[in-house]
């Protein structure tokens, strides 16, 4: 068939990616983050539980910080992208006066 790989309709195929974002801000009623992704036409729902957490701090994601997010489009609420893995970028991170 043409237009469908391997004969697969391409509805509801959903799309995924990888790229560096920035926290808008920590939603502590619902445990996770909305991130900001530059790639991305829409903002992107963090859970806490795909967030890799270093050994420092509580563990939660600050407005600002810089995070690699691993993301896809499938339904997130309010948020049309659900990240899948987040990881902080300490090397990345904005510093005063910088």
């Amino acid at each position: 068939m043409i237009g469908r790989p391997h004969g697969r309709s391409l509805v509801g195929m959903t799309r995924s990616g990888s790229a560096l974002g920035s926290v808008v801000r920590w939603d502590d009623d619902r445990n996770g983050a909305i991130i900001e992704v530059p790639d991305l036409p829409g903002d992107c729902w963090a859970d806490a539980s795909v967030v890799v957490h270093s050994t420092a701090g509580d563990g939660r994601l600050r407005a600002g910080q810089v995070v690699a997010v691993d993301w896809t489009d499938e339904d997130a609420g309010e948020w049309p992208f659900r990240a899948t893995r987040v990881e902080p970028r300490e090397d990345l991170q904005a510093t005063l006066g910088g």
